[in-house]
C-alpha cells in the first residue's frame, strides 16, 4: 500500500475518532462495518458549526408551497421535531481534501463513516431544490458572515432551518432564538428566485457503456477533466491499451484530458469491467451527494447538499462489456446487358443496436464488390437495403436484397445481386416541307419499321400539306431497336418536283430520343414542261448522308454495349 494511500486512512481515522455524533438527522457511528466501494467520492466525517433548534414538520405526504412566505409560527397540524443539531456536515475525500455540506433530507439519518457519490438535482429527488441553491450562494459558509447572526453557530443553525424549509417544509417555532434569521433568509430567497444546477464535477468518461468482441478491445472511451492528469484505473484480468487494435498499452496509471483508452478482457470471457476515471477537481455549491451504499448494515441514508465551492477527488465509472463475435461480410454482384451504366449506390446495413453501416459503390462499377463488419454479437439480426439503387435515365437498376441474416460465431453473409437493364429509348420522326413549290404536293407517306415488329406505322401528310415541320413520337422501344425511315410516297406530281434529304435507320439508345429527320424540298414544274396526268407519279428520292447517319448509329450502339462487355 503506498505512502500517500496509508496516510488518508490515517487521516480519516484521525477524522472518525473525534466525528461529534448528532441526534435526530445524525446518528453518531454507523452500525456495522463500511466497505470499500469505487463509487465513494467523499466520507461523512461529523459536524461543524450549528447548533440545535425546535420546530415541526407537516405530516408525511402533505403538500406544501414554501414561496407563500414564512409561517409565523408552526402550523398546528404540524408535527413536532425539535433537531438536536442544524448546521454543518463535515466530510473529506480520498485525499483528505475536506468539504461542508448541509442535509436536504430532514427525515433520515446520516452516520459517520458513510460514503457519499456525487449526484444529479434529479437523482436527489428533492423539492424546490433551486431554492435551496439560492440559500447556499448567498449565505454561511458560501459567503462568511451572513446573516448578520451573532455567531458562526447560530448562522449555520438559520441556514440549515431555511434549507429544511424549502426541501421538506421545517418550520421554526416563534420562541426559538434561530427563527429571526431563518425568516429573513426565507424572504430574501422567495423574493430572488431559484436558481439553476451547477455543472457537475468535471470528471467523466464518455461513452458509460460500450462493448466489445472477447478477442478484442472495448472502446473507444473518452477521459475528460478539468484537472491536468486524471488516475484510471481496471481491476486485475483487465489491460487498458491506447490503441484501437490493442497493441498499445497504457503507460502508468495517468492520462490527459481528452485521452481515448479501449479495454481488454484478458482472458476473453463475457465478463463485464468498471473503468474508473478519477481527479481532484473544483466542485461548486450547490452540487448533491448521495449515498454510495458503502454499508451492508445502512439501505438509504441522508442526502448531502455542497454548502460552499471545494476541491474534492471526484471520479467517474464506465463499464466495458465483452461479447461472443461473429463477422458480417456484404457482397454485391452485378447482372444485365446494362451493368457499368448504373449509377452511385448506397447499401445500409442495420444490425439494430449494434450499429447502422453505410456503404457506398461508385458509378459504373462491374466488378463484385464486398465489405465487412466485424466483431458483431452473436445473435444480432442484420438487414440489408438499398436506398440509392443507382439508377439513371439510361438504365433501371433492380436489387435482389436476401433475407435478414443471424449473426453466428465465424463468418455471415448477405448477399446482394443488382440486375442492370437498358431502359427503353424513343423515336421522334421530322418531316420537313420546304421549298416554292410545298403545297402543290400530294400525299406524302412516310414508314417506320423498328426491329421485328416493335414498330410498323406509316403516317400520312395529305396533299396540298403547307411548308413547315411535322412530328410523330414513338415511345418505349427497346435499347438497341434499329429503325428504318423510308418514303415510299414523296407527293411529287406533274406540277411539282422533290428533293428526299432522311437517315434510312437509326439505333436506339438506352433511355435517350434519337431525332431523325425527313425533309422534302418541292420544286415547281415550268408549265410548259408539264405533262398531262396520267395517274401515274414520279418519284425522286435523293438519299443524302442516310448511309453514314446509319451508320454513325450503329457505332454509338456497338461502343454502348463494348462498355458493357
Amino acid at each position: 500500500m503506498g505512502s500517500a494511500v496509508v496516510g488518508a486512512f490515517v487521516f480519516l481515522f484521525m477524522l472518525l475518532q473525534f466525528a461529534v455524533p448528532a441526534q435526530a438527522v445524525f446518528s453518531g457511528e454507523s452500525p456495522g462495518e463500511e466497505v470499500p466501494s469505487d463509487l465513494t467520492e467523499i466520507t461523512m466525517t461529523g459536524t461543524g458549526a450549528g447548533q440545535a433548534v425546535a420546530g415541526g414538520l407537516p405530516p408525511v405526504g402533505t403538500p406544501f408551497d414554501p414561496t407563500t412566505g414564512y409561517p409565523e409560527d408552526v402550523p398546528e397540524d404540524y408535527e413536532a421535531a425539535d433537531e438536536g443539531f442544524a448546521g454543518v456536515i463535515t466530510t473529506v475525500d480520498a485525499v483528505g481534501n475536506p468539504q461542508q455540506m448541509y442535509c436536504i433530507d430532514i427525515r433520515t439519518s446520516t452516520y459517520t463513516g458513510l460514503g457519499y457519490e456525487s449526484g444529479t438535482w434529479d437523482e436527489s429527488n428533492v423539492p424546490n431544490i433551486g431554492y435551496v441553491n439560492r440559500v447556499l450562494n448567498s449565505y454561511y459558509p458560501d459567503q462568511p458572515g451572513l446573516p448578520d447572526a451573532p455567531s458562526d453557530n447560530i448562522r449555520a443553525a438559520a441556514v440549515q432551518a431555511a434549507v429544511w424549509f424549502f426541501s421538506d417544509g421545517y418550520v421554526l417555532e416563534d420562541t426559538d432564538a434561530v427563527r429571526p434569521y431563518t425568516a429573513a433568509i426565507v424572504a430574501a430567497v422567495v423574493d430572488a428566485g431559484p436558481l439553476t444546477e451547477p455543472p457537475a464535477p468535471n470528471v467523466s468518461i464518455d461513452p458509460p457503456t460500450a462493448a466489445g468482441p472477447t478477442d478484442g478491445v472495448t472502446g473507444p472511451f473518452t477521459i475528460t477533466s478539468d484537472a491536468a492528469t486524471v488516475t484510471v484505473a481496471v481491476p486485475a484480468g483487465y489491460t487498458l491499451y491506447t490503441d484501437p487494435v490493442g497493441t498499445v498499452p497504457l503507460a502508468g496509471t495517468t492520462v490527459t484530458s481528452g485521452t481515448q483508452l479501449w479495454v481488454r478482457n484478458d482472458n476473453q470471457t463475457t465478463d463485464p469491467v468498471v473503468l474508473t476515471a478519477t481527479a481532484v477537481v473544483p466542485v461548486q455549491t450547490g452540487n448533491v451527494y448521495l449515498y454510495a451504499g458503502n454499508n451492508p448494515g445502512v439501505t438509504t441514508a441522508q442526502k448531502l447538499i455542497l454548502a460552499a465551492d471545494a476541491q474534492i477527488d471526484s471520479n467517474a465509472q464506465a463499464t466495458a462489456e465483452f461479447f461472443v463475435a461473429g463477422d458480417l461480410t456484404v457482397s454485391k454482384a452485378f447482372a444485365g446487358e446494362g451493368a457499368g451504366l448504373q449509377g452511385d449506390i448506397s447499401l445500409v446495413v442495420d444490425c439494430g443496436a449494434s450499429g447502422v453501416f453505410t456503404f457506398g459503390i461508385p458509378a459504373g462499377t462491374t466488378e463484385a464488390v464486398t465489405e465487412t463488419v466485424a466483431g458483431l454479437p452473436v445473435g444480432t439480426v442484420c438487414s440489408v437495403t438499398e436506398p440509392v439503387t443507382g439508377s439513371t435515365s439510361e438504365v433501371t437498376v433492380t436489387p435482389v436484397l436476401p433475407e435478414p441474416v443471424t449473426i453466428t460465431e465465424g463468418e455471415n453473409v448477405l448477399a446482394v445481386t443488382n440486375t442492370v437493364d437498358f431502359n427503353p429509348g424513343s423515336l421522334l420522326v421530322t418531316k420537313t416541307i420546304t421549298g416554292t413549290g410545298a403545297g402543290l404536293q400530294d400525299d406524302i407517306v412516310i414508314h417506320v419499321q423498328c426491329g421485328e415488329g416493335i414498330v410498323d406505322e406509316v403516317f400520312v401528310l395529305a396533299a396540298g400539306t403547307t411548308a413547315g415541320e411535322y412530328t410523330q413520337l414513338y415511345e418505349g422501344i427497346p435499347a438497341g431497336t434499329l429503325c428504318n425511315i423510308s418514303e415510299p410516297t414523296s407527293g411529287a406530281n406533274e406540277d411539282v418536283t422533290v428533293e428526299s434529304t432522311f437517315t434510312g435507320e437509326v439505333a436506339i439508345l438506352p433511355g435517350a430520343t434519337q431525332a431523325t429527320a425527313v425533309t422534302n424540298l418541292y420544286a415547281p414544274v415550268p408549265v410548259s414542261q408539264r405533262l398531262p396526268k396520267t395517274g401515274a407519279e414520279s418519284t425522286n428520292l435523293a438519299l443524302i448522308g442516310g448511309g453514314a447517319v446509319a451508320g454513325g448509329s450503329i457505332l454509338v450502339l456497338a461502343s454502348l454495349r463494348r462498355r458493357q462487355s
